[in-house]
């Protein structure tokens, strides 16, 4: 693999070029049938490759609801899909919409387009921001000037216990494979790359990689990763466990609708329990760890699904699941 070629968006930071951007805009969340869309008067095109929405005059990051799935894509295919302050306020914004919306079960996290999942951030518009070498003149650059707000976005203050499915369209570089680590199942297609190289531009993968990686997969790989700065493949990286499955491009949309339909079948107050327990749980002691499960599983156990569950079995039905 030419190393140098999956790096080429570090070379646009370095020589001062800037990735084709239209600008920041607010947007507003609309509805679309029995779906919410985020919309700003822009129309949707379709990659037939893929089938995940590519960008034609659309915002930055495109919430959708599909029955109890929501599908949160990352929209800027023409800048390789960069995180820019509209990406990190429209995820913010995904992210609240799906914690207030009891009928979400499940999110599905992917991108535009048949090359770039995410090649990192576009540090030419955040850093001058975080820095204070340029005063924030619009409402979303101010929401997004104080750097921690990238803890809210990459869910590391705030996190979601509803289950998160990524599904990996290309290359994830930088704080691509970093917004990759606070999904739960992960899905690629054949030719996605993965890779923390900001030690090559005299950085580091901080916006999570560092305490996350090396807790999710073996040490060894994870070091390897972050040391090198050399990117690995889909193979190499289903092998290493950081991601759960290798499908060809035209299955990727399928295979994440599938999962998602399997994460629905289950009660949704149990899935909530299993990824909150799972996440507090990961850096306590033994003795902490039981004693917290057992309390989650308290209130699993003594909620309505519960009862529902056993009953639904008996009246041989399918379950009606409330979440209580």
């Amino acid at each position: 693999m030419n190393g140098a070629g999956d790096y080429q968006f570090l070379l646009s930071i370095m020589d001062g070029q800037r990735a084709g951007d239209d600008g920041v805009e607010r947007f507003r969340v609309g509805r679309m049938g029995d779906s919410r869309v985020q919309i700003s008067g822009r129309l949707t095109s379709w990659d037939n490759t893929c089938g995940v929405p590519v960008r034609s005059r659309m915002p930055a990051v495109l919430y959708e609801k599909r029955d109890n799935t929501a599908w949160v894509t990352l929209n800027r295919p023409e800048a390789k899909n960069m995180m820019n302050a509209e990406v990190f306020g429209g995820l913010l914004d995904a992210w609240q919409e799906i914690r207030d919306d009891r009928d979400v079960r499940v999110v599905i996290l992917t991108a535009a387009g048949d090359v770039d999942f995410c090649v990192g951030g576009d540090l030419r518009e955040l850093i001058p921001l975080w820095t204070k070498a340029k005063q924030p003149e619009t409402e979303l650059e101010r929401r997004v000037a104080d750097p921690r707000i990238l803890d809210r976005v990459m869910l590391k203050t705030e996190p979601l216990d509803k289950p998160i499915i990524g599904a990996i369209n290309g290359r994830a570089l930088g704080g691509g494979t970093e917004i990759l680590l606070l999904t739960d199942i992960r899905i690629a297609v054949e030719h996605a790359t993965f890779g923390l190289p900001e030690p090559r531009a005299g950085i580091v993968p901080g916006a999570g990689a560092m305490a996350r990686l090396a807790r999710q997969i073996p040490y060894a790989h994870a070091m390897k990763l972050m040391l090198t700065a050399e990117p690995i493949t889909a193979a190499e990286a289903l092998t290493y466990g950081l991601i759960s499955e290798v499908v060809p491009a035209e299955r990727l949309v399928a295979r994440a609708e599938e999962l998602a339909a399997m994460v629905c079948r289950n009660a949704p107050l149990s899935m909530g329990v299993v990824k909150r327990t799972v996440l507090a749980t990961h850096t306590m002691d033994w003795e902490d760890a039981f004693r917290f499960e057992a309390r989650e599983s308290a209130v699993a156990t003594r909620s309505k699904d519960a009862r529902e569950g056993p009953l639904a079995f008996k009246e041989r039905r399918p379950p009606q699941w409330t979440g209580e």
